[in-house]
């Protein structure tokens, strides 16, 4: 089918094939309006069987995940990694700190400052924290 309309090779119609011998044009219509009844039907179908997979999927990953969830007030450790990526090596300290939550923008996204209360420039996502205990 092409356009909505049925494809006939020339040498079908050079030939007096059956296909061309016996071609009814109302029941080819007929048949094409039919075919995009229900090919919408099909269409939603499988549109609701791709958000179902994609539920489960969502659900199996979720699953997995262990959320962090840190208080204003809390102390926390930050990776070293993620605020200073250009600088590494073997004995540098992983986790910099300790820091106290001063803010929590979003779930898992916090605003820090040092001990003495002075506020750091960017907000910290809760994969790069953990927190510290005395």
């Amino acid at each position: 089918m092409a356009f909505g309309l049925e494809v006939v090779s020339p040498v079908e119609i050079s030939l007096n094939s059956p296909r061309v011998k016996y071609f009814d044009a109302e029941a080819s219509r007929e048949g094409i309006q039919l075919h995009n009844v229900l090919i919408e039907e099909v269409r939603d179908e499988v549109s609701r069987k791709v958000l179902q997979q994609q539920a489960r999927t969502a659900a199996y990953f979720n699953k997995k995940v262990k959320v962090k969830k840190f208080l204003v007030g809390d102390l926390v450790l930050r990776e070293s990694v993620a605020s200073q990526p250009a600088i590494t090596g073997k004995f540098k300290a992983p986790w910099e700190g300790p820091y106290q939550v001063t803010d929590v923008v979003a779930p898992g996204t916090y605003r820090l400052s040092t001990l003495d209360g002075s506020p750091l420039k960017n907000s910290w996502n809760a994969i790069h924290l953990k927190k510290f205990y005395q």
